[in-house]
């Protein structure tokens, strides 16, 4: 069998160290000559302890933001783990991505309730039976993710990760070679190419699914970018980062809109019956973002074309 080299000794003690970091260090710190299985290893512990962190504030908090980071931490995780994939397993791999899915999808719904809250405030008129019905519905789904938090699914899932993390049975000889550098390199160029050809496949034929599927690219490239600007140059990397910002955000505030709109429909549609005046309310409602959803649209179409003469240079 052939033996497994280390360029770097990635033990306990790295492990313990990124325990006793803040949120803001954790973001921070990045071993640049780590073999491409080891340093996924650090980068998803990163990620598993803001996980964490997001819990505790979850359970005793309830604030908005606190779900929503915690969220994103998954959402990295995942993106990772799909991107790496190959480093991986097949079921480990499995095993991490469906069960961090699962957690995320049982927060769905606390989430769609606070998209539609915001969305109602919008509206001039005070709508305090709709305001009082949406409060409760969160009251619940708040009771639930906490519920999930607590069990003993989401306990037995972390402490399996974090053995698996920090444990060497993840390592094979095949990816303990090579360099997080050149591994890092290959996988940014290649998603850099899916999200050039999937734009492609869009302009010859639009559909919303599409454009959807092209965002959350998007999104994983960001991430991928933002966690190794430190092996490839922060400077470089933020210019990169930069020139997507903007087609990142008409790209999220179109999805928003076009998420929002099939939620307050579902919304009153299991309302109409107790709530007065339904389809006028949801008629104004929507007639507030129809006109900005086209000039969104026209835009991201505008700077998608735009994105696939840039290159990635790393």
């Amino acid at each position: 069998m052939k033996k497994i080299e280390k360029e770097y000794l990635l033990d306990d003690s790295v492990f313990k160290e990124l325990e006793a970091k803040s949120m803001q260090e954790l973001d921070a710190y990045f071993i640049s000559d780590l073999s491409p299985i080891d340093a996924l290893r650090v980068i998803l512990y990163k990620y598993l302890l803001s996980i964490l962190f997001y819990k505790e504030r979850i359970i005793f908090n309830d604030e908005e933001e606190d779900l929503h980071q915690f969220r994103v931490n998954i959402r990295k995780s995942r993106a990772f783990l799909k991107e790496f994939g190959f480093l991986f397993p097949e079921d480990q791999f499995t095993y991490f991505y469906q069960n961090l899915s699962n957690f995320a999808t049982q927060t769905n719904r606390k989430r769609d309730l606070d998209v539609i809250k915001g969305r109602l405030k919008e509206v001039d008129t005070d709508h305090d039976v709709i305001q009082e019905d949406i409060q409760a519905q969160q009251d619940q789904e708040q009771h639930l993710i906490e519920e999930m938090l607590k069990g003993k699914a989401f306990e037995d899932f972390v402490h399996a990760y974090q053995l698996a993390l920090q444990s060497e049975t993840l390592c094979t000889p095949e990816n303990m070679s090579g360099t997080i550098k050149k591994t890092a390199k290959k996988v940014i160029k290649e998603l850099h190419l899916k999200i050039i050809q999937k734009i492609d496949t869009l302009e010859k034929e639009f559909s919303d699914k599409k454009l959807h599927k092209i965002r959350i690219s998007l999104k994983k490239l960001r991430y991928l970018l933002e966690e190794f600007q430190h092996i490839f140059g922060e400077k470089k990397i933020e210019k990169m980062i930069e020139k997507g910002k903007k087609l990142q955000t008409i790209l999220g505030d179109f999805n928003d809109m076009v998420n929002q709109n099939t939620l307050l429909h579902d919304y009153f549609n299991t309302k109409k019956k107790s709530i007065s005046q339904c389809r006028e309310l949801e008629k104004r409602l929507l007639g507030k973002t129809s006109k900005k959803q086209k000039k969104l649209l026209h835009k991201a179409q505008k700077k998608l074309h735009k994105f696939k003469k840039h290159t990635i240079e790393l």
